[in-house]
This record gives structure tokens, sequence and C-alpha cells, in this order.
């Protein structure tokens, strides 16, 4: 098994801060105290647009907050053919829970679609955190419900919805993040071919 690459940490600044205790605020509102805890565990890390956060293969330790920028969750099969299987956009937190909590190797890769910034913080840091603070553990539990039910919706929506269905769910979820992601990795993402996609796209424009 491959270890989590090694990348340069930085001490955060207090913009990143403030921008990720608002974010998580709005999951579960943070008491001074648990705050002035888990500021000193938190490492910034900065990607370039088109390198991977994660790298299928390797063992995922941490959670990657997104302060900024835009990620792409995607397999890559061994004919080298790309699958998109979710988006991350700043306040969205980056990992693989399967890696996380079991020590395998993540299945899948996680690039930036734009220049990223993330505050980090290591999973067993997190579970410490919330062992000692109340409002941090039902944080914990938020954040792992929340990619527990995306993952859910995403099985239902291929087994239930059409391709249109897809799209158009997709433009109501996304819909401040859907000009920042290229035609290609859309199609990707809603199982369907670049011309399939454009076919949609005029048929709802006549209707």
């Amino acid at each position: 098994m491959l270890a989590e690459k090694n990348i340069m940490a930085t001490p955060p600044s207090s913009s990143n801060l403030t921008d990720l205790r608002t974010s998580l605020g709005k999951l579960q509102a943070l008491s001074d105290k648990s705050w002035d805890s888990v500021s000193p565990l938190l490492s910034y890390q900065k990607f370039s647009r088109g390198e991977c956060i994660i790298e299928a293969g390797q063992a995922v330790s941490q959670l990657y907050f997104l302060t900024s920028g835009l990620a792409r969750f995607y397999y890559l099969h061994s004919n080298g053919k790309e699958f998109n299987k979710s988006f991350a956009a700043t306040g969205n937190v980056v990992s693989s829970i399967t890696s996380l909590t079991t020590g395998q190797a993540s299945a899948f890769y996680v690039q930036a679609l734009a220049n990223c910034e993330c505050l980090c913080l290591s999973y067993k840091s997190m579970l410490l955190l919330a062992e000692q603070h109340k409002d941090w553990n039902t944080l914990t539990i938020r954040l792992l419900e929340q990619l527990s039910i995306k993952k859910e919706a995403r099985e239902a929506d291929f087994l239930l919805l059409t391709a249109t269905e897809r799209y158009e769910k997709f433009l109501r979820e996304c819909a401040p993040i859907v000009d920042q992601i290229p035609n290609y990795h859309i199609a990707s993402y809603l199982g369907i071919s670049e011309v399939a996609l454009s076919r949609i796209r005029n048929r709802l424009r006549l209707t």
C-alpha cells in the first residue's frame, strides 16, 4: 500500500481559519473553546489546477476542507477512461471515507479543476476532538452523514432517473459552479457522451 504523498504544509492564515469556521458553522456552530482546540491542529495546503489532492492507490489520513477552489472525484479504468463521481467546491470537504476508516488505499482520485486552498485535519485529530467536545462530535457525525447521503443519492439517480433528469438535477444542485466545469467532465459525471449531453441541452432549449 502506498502512503499518502508528502506535501509541504504551512500554518493557515487568519482569513483561512475564519472562512473554515464560517463554513463548518453551517453544519454545526462551534464554541470558542472548541475552535481554539482545533486551530493548532490545522495545516494549510495549496494545489494548482490539474494537481491531484488525493491519488488512487494511496492511503488517506486527512480531511481537506476547501476554503477556495473546485475539485473533481474520479475513477480511472484500466483502459485509461475516466469516470467522474462527484465535484467539490468552496466549503466542501475532500477525502475518502473508506480509506480514512479502514486504512485501505483510496479507489479514486481527487483533482483540482482550479487552484485550490485547503485546511487539512487528520482523521485521528477529528476523532479526538469529537471525544473532547460535544459540538465537534455533532459536526463529525453531520459531515459523515452528508457524505453518505450524497453517495446514496448518486446511486439512486443512476437507477431511477433518465440522463435528462440527471442533468436537470445537476444544474439545480451545482448551479454556482456549472460554468466552471468543462462539458466533457459534466458528461462523464452524468454517464453519457458529450454528443448525448449536447442533444439533451438542445432539447431543453426548445421546451
